[in-house]
């Protein structure tokens, strides 16, 4: 791929003094060779200082700056918006509280050029505002990190195609795609990614969903691509990872047909607006999170725990679906 720009999309939402922090990190990066680069803030209704301190890099900077407001409360609405005045051949995604690597947009720009990919990722590794737990910094803590929005998939490049099994998506704090790629698909569905300031999520894994189904499914893990994300301590409770993993059922209530594009869910049996087979799953949950309980394993405990509070979510926004679309009083065809 010819790439002769690199756009950076940031979107944010009152967290102004970690952007500083980000767009001064941003600033210092090496420019990669023979290509334009330019960083765009989405503003999605904040009220603390973003304006005024996006407004400091307007000048004098080596890669320019330009704030943007969007209206509409929610991640995804952001993101579009950017993608609309995004002029980058490739766009870059990070958060508002993320440091990348000095080499970060210079790796990006280089595994487009070398391969044909329509995305590239890396690790997104932590930096904690406060010591974590020791468990949750193991190997098998990392399979309930996304609370902590961090990733780590070995040293290793791992070339991501559609016919790879059991391939690993990236997350939206390191993340870089093709613009062609991103207009083919329409964008960012707008049902998804932080609606009105709550927890649900699935922009990113649903929009790999669609680049598969358009034949643009083309990417590439690259370890050495990394940025460094904050990690704030009230991500590190329990209570915090309880809630994150209710709403994250609550999103996949949200992407049913794309997560079982097998399936024909409008002739699959379903109970209160759950299709059966998840009711299915969820009990054997239930039953392996029971077995957990008296255990000296306490990561083992949260692990069952966190993961059956996500089918909880899926089963009520399922319920809530359905009355929306039915009514208290409607029966419900099940089959």
């Amino acid at each position: 791929m010819i790439v002769r720009s690199v756009t950076v999309l940031i979107c944010t939402y009152n967290r102004a003094d970690l952007l500083r922090d980000t767009l001064v990190a941003l600033q210092a990066m090496a420019a990669p060779p023979a290509c334009a680069v330019d960083i765009l803030i989405v503003d999605n209704n904040s009220t603390d200082a973003t304006a005024t301190i996006v407004s400091a890099f307007d000048h004098g900077q080596r890669f320019p700056v330009a704030y943007r407001r969007e209206s509409r409360q929610g991640k995804s609405f952001a993101l579009n918006h950017g993608l609309t005045e995004a002029c980058g051949d490739v766009i870059a995604l990070t958060d508002d509280d993320v440091r990348p690597a000095t080499d970060w947009l210079s790796r990006i720009v280089q595994a487009f050029r070398t391969r044909d990919i329509t995305f590239v990722f890396g690790k997104v590794l932590p930096r904690w505002s406060t010591t974590p737990p020791p468990e949750l910094l193991t190997e098998r803590a990392q399979e309930i990190w996304g609370p902590l929005a961090l990733l780590d998939y070995g040293d290793a490049d791992i070339p991501c195609d559609a016919d790879t099994r059991g391939v690993k998506l990236p997350i939206g704090a390191n993340l870089a795609l093709s613009r062609a790629a991103l207009t083919t698909i329409g964008g960012w569905r707008t049902d998804l990614g932080k609606v009105d300031n709550s927890l649900i999520s699935g922009e990113d894994h649903e929009i790999f969903m669609r680049l598969r189904r358009h034949g643009l499914f083309r990417g590439l893990y690259d370890p050495e691509n990394r940025v460094r994300h904050y990690v704030p301590a009230s991500r590190l409770t329990r209570r915090y990872f309880r809630r994150w993993f209710y709403w994250c059922g609550k999103t996949r209530a949200l992407m049913l047909q794309d997560l079982y594009p097998e399936l024909d869910l409008n002739r699959v049996l379903k109970i209160g607006g759950t299709p059966r087979f998840l009711l299915r799953q969820g009990l054997e949950q239930t039953m392996r999170y029971l077995r957990t309980l008296g255990s000296n394993d306490s990561l083992a405990v949260l692990i069952e725990e966190v993961t059956l509070l996500q089918y909880a979510g899926l089963y009520v926004e399922c319920w809530h679906r359905r009355r929306h679309r039915h009514g208290p009083n409607r029966e419900e065809v099940t089959a």
